[in-house]
Protein backbone atom coordinates (compact mmCIF):
# COMPACT_ATOMS: atom_id res chain seq x y z
CA UNK A 1 0.00 0.00 0.00
CA UNK A 2 1.43 3.40 -0.94
CA UNK A 3 1.39 6.41 1.39
CA UNK A 4 -1.58 8.15 -0.26
CA UNK A 5 -3.66 4.97 0.05
CA UNK A 6 -2.81 4.73 3.76
CA UNK A 7 -3.75 8.39 4.28
CA UNK A 8 -7.07 7.88 2.47
CA UNK A 9 -7.81 4.78 4.55
CA UNK A 10 -7.05 6.59 7.83
CA UNK A 11 -9.19 9.58 6.78
CA UNK A 12 -12.10 7.27 5.85
CA UNK A 13 -11.85 5.46 9.19
CA UNK A 14 -11.82 8.76 11.10
CA UNK A 15 -14.86 10.01 9.20
CA UNK A 16 -16.64 6.69 9.71
CA UNK A 17 -15.98 6.92 13.46
CA UNK A 18 -17.33 10.48 13.46
CA UNK A 19 -20.33 9.45 11.35
CA UNK A 20 -19.76 12.36 8.96
CA UNK A 21 -17.86 12.31 5.66
CA UNK A 22 -18.35 16.04 5.00
CA UNK A 23 -14.89 16.76 6.41
CA UNK A 24 -12.97 13.99 4.65
CA UNK A 25 -10.57 16.37 2.89
CA UNK A 26 -9.88 18.29 6.12
CA UNK A 27 -9.09 15.09 8.01
CA UNK A 28 -6.92 13.92 5.12
CA UNK A 29 -5.03 17.23 5.09
CA UNK A 30 -4.31 17.04 8.84
CA UNK A 31 -3.00 13.49 8.45
CA UNK A 32 -0.74 14.62 5.59
CA UNK A 33 0.55 17.54 7.69
CA UNK A 34 1.31 15.23 10.59
CA UNK A 35 3.26 12.90 8.33
CA UNK A 36 5.15 15.71 6.60
CA UNK A 37 6.59 17.10 9.83
CA UNK A 38 7.02 13.74 11.49
CA UNK A 39 4.12 12.27 13.40
CA UNK A 40 6.16 12.17 16.62
CA UNK A 41 6.52 15.98 16.53
CA UNK A 42 2.88 16.75 15.74
CA UNK A 43 0.81 18.40 18.48
CA UNK A 44 -2.61 20.00 18.36
CA UNK A 45 -1.24 23.33 19.60
CA UNK A 46 1.62 23.86 17.16
CA UNK A 47 2.53 27.52 17.22
CA UNK A 48 3.97 28.12 13.75
CA UNK A 49 2.58 31.40 12.46
CA UNK A 50 2.02 32.85 8.97
CA UNK A 51 1.97 36.62 8.44
CA UNK A 52 -0.24 37.74 5.56
CA UNK A 53 -0.56 41.12 3.83
CA UNK A 54 -4.09 42.51 3.50
CA UNK A 55 -4.18 41.55 -0.18
CA UNK A 56 -3.69 37.89 0.80
CA UNK A 57 -0.03 37.57 -0.15
CA UNK A 58 2.06 35.65 2.37
CA UNK A 59 4.55 37.93 4.16
CA UNK A 60 6.45 35.23 6.04
CA UNK A 61 6.39 32.13 8.23
CA UNK A 62 7.68 32.00 11.78
CA UNK A 63 8.37 29.20 14.26
CA UNK A 64 6.43 30.93 17.04
CA UNK A 65 4.51 34.06 17.98
CA UNK A 66 7.64 35.30 19.76
CA UNK A 67 9.77 34.73 16.64
CA UNK A 68 7.25 36.68 14.52
CA UNK A 69 7.19 39.45 17.11
CA UNK A 70 11.00 39.72 17.24
CA UNK A 71 11.49 39.71 13.47
CA UNK A 72 8.58 42.01 12.58
CA UNK A 73 8.81 44.38 15.54
CA UNK A 74 5.15 43.82 16.47
CA UNK A 75 4.18 43.20 20.09
CA UNK A 76 3.50 39.49 20.65
CA UNK A 77 0.31 40.37 22.55
CA UNK A 78 -1.08 42.01 19.39
CA UNK A 79 -0.22 38.97 17.26
CA UNK A 80 -1.89 36.71 19.84
CA UNK A 81 -4.99 38.90 19.77
CA UNK A 82 -5.23 38.46 15.98
CA UNK A 83 -4.74 34.69 16.27
CA UNK A 84 -7.53 34.54 18.87
CA UNK A 85 -9.85 36.41 16.48
CA UNK A 86 -10.35 39.46 18.70
CA UNK A 87 -8.55 41.76 16.24
CA UNK A 88 -8.17 41.64 12.43
CA UNK A 89 -4.61 42.89 12.01
CA UNK A 90 -1.45 43.76 13.93
CA UNK A 91 1.16 46.02 12.42
CA UNK A 92 -0.84 46.05 9.17
CA UNK A 93 -0.61 42.26 8.83
CA UNK A 94 -3.05 39.42 9.36
CA UNK A 95 -1.81 36.32 11.19
CA UNK A 96 -2.86 32.66 11.12
CA UNK A 97 -1.44 29.49 12.58
CA UNK A 98 0.28 27.53 9.83
CA UNK A 99 -1.94 24.48 10.32
CA UNK A 100 -5.03 26.63 9.66
CA UNK A 101 -3.46 28.58 6.79
CA UNK A 102 -2.73 25.36 4.92
CA UNK A 103 -6.47 24.59 4.89
CA UNK A 104 -7.51 27.93 3.37
CA UNK A 105 -8.45 27.61 -0.28
CA UNK A 106 -6.74 30.16 -2.47
CA UNK A 107 -7.27 31.03 -6.09
CA UNK A 108 -4.96 29.15 -8.35
CA UNK A 109 -2.53 31.39 -10.15
CA UNK A 110 -3.94 32.31 -13.52
CA UNK A 111 -1.45 32.26 -16.33
CA UNK A 112 -2.40 34.45 -19.27
CA UNK A 113 -1.21 33.18 -22.64
CA UNK A 114 1.66 35.22 -24.01
CA UNK A 115 0.63 37.25 -27.04
CA UNK A 116 3.17 37.47 -29.85
CA UNK A 117 4.50 40.98 -30.52
CA UNK A 118 2.94 42.71 -33.48
CA UNK A 119 5.53 43.82 -36.11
Amino acid sequence: MIQSEVIDKLARECCLALGDFDHFMTVRTYIQMALSIGIEHYTKDMEEVVAIYRDGVEAGRFKSIKDASDKLGIAYQNISTVLEGRQHTAGGLMFMKTKDYELVEREKERLEPVQPLQP
